[in-house]
């Protein structure tokens, strides 16, 4: 069960109010992170990983033209504390407060430490038009953050958007190496430009390997008859002979 349970406003601009909402999703669950670097590719971080129960969404709300519109900002998992409430007798007259005491982003040697699904919410608003009220986009993200701490609990993870595209990057890679890479080291014109193979012993050893063919370009095996009229005397060239161009 995912629940509301703090919610916390400011005027930034005469026009923009920025939202602060406190999510529980039920029970504490596994906080995969991955390091987003600005000098190598992005990975996931090994485990073990911080056990959250609380996010909080941070949301922008817009005004323009009398039309109000909400912008996604970020999300975080945190480790939050509730103040006791106030009471009165046995009256309670207060609610104790809600104080986030650790945010899970914090700077590594590369980068930054997010979590893994981050970047899933910021696509959820993208790709859902992007134009909504403060109430649609709250419901919309609570219920994304729902379908992922469930699948955590219950041990079948659902992917998030970054380790799907690890998947597509590797699947394409398989297929180019075992597909396309493997058809052009078949083509005749790859196997046969390169080295001359003149030897005739060497006549019956197999092709070489990939690793061969990509330094060598291939190999063309022909006859010592036929390799010996591929060398040509240089001094037989008569535009080789003719040296007047020198005194030009």
């Amino acid at each position: 069960m995912t629940d509301i349970i703090y919610h916390k406003s400011r005027r930034t601009a005469w026009h923009r109010v920025h939202h602060t909402y406190l999510v529980d999703v039920g029970s504490q669950i596994d906080v995969p992170l991955m390091d987003v670097s600005k000098l190598y590719e992005n990975c996931i971080l090994d485990p073990p990983y911080p056990k959250i129960r609380y996010f909080e969404i941070e949301i922008e709300e817009q005004r323009d033209a009398g039309r109000k519109t909400a912008v996604f900002q970020n999300i975080f998992p945190v480790h939050a504390n509730k103040q006791p409430d106030w009471h009165f007798l046995r009256f309670r007259i207060r609610r104790g407060d809600w104080t986030i005491t650790e945010r899970i982003h914090f700077p590594t040697d590369t980068g930054e430490a997010q979590w893994l699904y981050t970047d899933d919410f910021n696509i959820l608003f993208l790709s859902s038009g992007g134009r909504h009220d403060i109430e649609m986009l709250t419901n919309l993200i609570t219920a994304k953050l729902g379908m992922i701490a469930e699948s955590i609990r219950n041990g079948n993870r659902i992917p998030s958007e970054f380790e799907n595209q690890l998947a597509c990057r590797e699947a394409i890679g398989t297929m180019f190496s075992e597909g396309v890479d493997g058809a052009f080291r078949e083509a005749a014109v790859y196997r046969d430009y390169g080295v001359i193979v003149t030897n005739p012993h060497e006549k019956d050893l197999p092709l070489p390997s990939a690793a061969g063919i990509t330094a060598h370009h291939g190999r063309a095996r022909v006859s010592p008859e036929k390799a010996a009229g591929l060398h040509v005397d240089l001094n037989d060239i008569e535009d080789l002979r003719d040296l007047s161009w020198l005194s030009n």
